[in-house]
């Protein structure tokens, strides 16, 4: 077995060669390598795979993490989730819904933001800034490495901050902004957070904006007194995002201030199809 580990180590990073995806792209050849045990390490699926977001812009957002490679504490992973890219053409979707961004006056912040993709497509928006708050130092890191280079690349894009500490404690700035998230916590760590985004609303009127994409707990924003349902869609990927992902689509619910009832044609019911992992909308 200890033979052997090199020899998967090479064949995943071989996978990842930017002059072999053409080739290992073919769906006859991804078909019949992923048939052979060793050398379907060439051709991996969904997440694994690097994103042709990365492959654009030469970042690394690509990939999985497991829990017990984040360099954290047992107690503080308790109900985190591992990491996996979200799709650009969905985010860039549901923030061209959002008015009010064109007036520069939002920031954008996404609690529990890995490597960071999701905060590098808004800064292609005129955020004031994108903030990604991440518990993990070893992704925080990688997402530090990624807005550097992203900075280095496109100057115009709006600044990108990565704040290293617990998402669940971050003090929410002042002022209008857009709160993101990717399925990142469990329940309870959530249930966090909608007291953090009550007390905002509370500490000065403003416009804030949620996004759960892959709303498993949903439930709990749908709760609030405070908060409206002012989206709630089931997005495609793009066609070049396809096999980059867990599915084909992804759900997306936003919420903004209101008096707790959803607006026309945002009934829809969240179903957790995999526990604590993947929801679904369905019709009311």
């Amino acid at each position: 077995m200890a033979v052997l580990n090199p020899i998967k180590s090479a064949l995943t990073a071989a996978g990842q060669w930017r002059w072999l995806q053409p080739l290992l792209n073919l769906p006859w050849l991804r078909a019949v390598l992923r048939r052979l045990p060793l050398l379907r390490l060439l051709v991996p699926d969904g997440w694994d795979r690097r994103h042709p977001y990365d492959a654009q812009h030469g970042t690394d957002t690509s990939g999985t993490v497991p829990l017990d490679q984040l360099a954290v504490s047992t107690a503080a992973l308790e109900g985190a989730h591992l990491y996996g890219g979200s799709q650009p053409s969905i985010i860039r979707t549901l923030l061209r819904s959002l008015p009010g961004l064109e007036s520069g006056a939002f920031r954008f912040i996404d609690l529990g933001c890995g490597k960071g993709r999701p905060l590098f497509v808004a800064a292609e928006f005129p955020f004031a800034e994108v903030i990604g708050v991440e518990l993990s130092p070893v992704l925080a890191r990688v997402a530090e490495r990624n807005a550097e280079r992203m900075r280095a690349a496109n100057p115009a894009l709006a600044p990108v901050t990565v704040v290293e500490g617990d998402a669940t404690a971050y003090p929410f700035p002042s002022g209008p902004f857009v709160l993101f998230l990717y399925n990142p916590f469990g329940e309870a760590l959530i249930a966090k957070v909608l007291a953090q985004v009550e007390a905002a609303l509370k500490a000065e009127p403003r416009t804030i904006y949620v996004v759960y994409y892959n709303p498993v707990f949903g439930h709990c924003f749908d709760a609030s007194p405070l908060l409206s349902r002012r989206f709630a869609r089931t997005l495609p990927y793009a066609a070049d995002e396809l096999g980059y992902g867990p599915d084909q689509a992804d759900p997306i619910v936003i919420w903004q201030p209101g008096d707790g009832r959803p607006l026309p044609g945002t009934e829809a019911r969240i179903v957790i199809t995999t526990p604590e992992m993947r929801s679904e909308l369905v019709p009311a």
